[in-house]
């Protein structure tokens, strides 16, 4: 059979990224956390722009912190 010109094998495909404030909105959606949880976890974040994986991994890693 022959191979289609112009396509590769392997191409990367970016994931789409949210503001902080739509990620927020939709949090039950995105991480199934309150919009309360999410804000906690972006606390101190200096990026503005996030993908869901990002989001979902600063959740984890908040959810996971002990409380002094």
């Amino acid at each position: 059979m022959a191979e289609r010109k112009g396509t590769s094998k392997g191409s990367i495909t970016s994931s789409p990224a949210y503001s902080v404030a739509e990620l927020i909105n939709n949090s039950e959606a995105v991480a199934g956390v309150k919009s309360e949880v999410m804000a906690g976890a972006f606390y101190g974040t200096d990026k503005e722009v996030l993908t869901v994986k990002e989001a979902q991994d600063l959740v984890q890693q908040f959810m996971k912190k002990k409380v002094k």
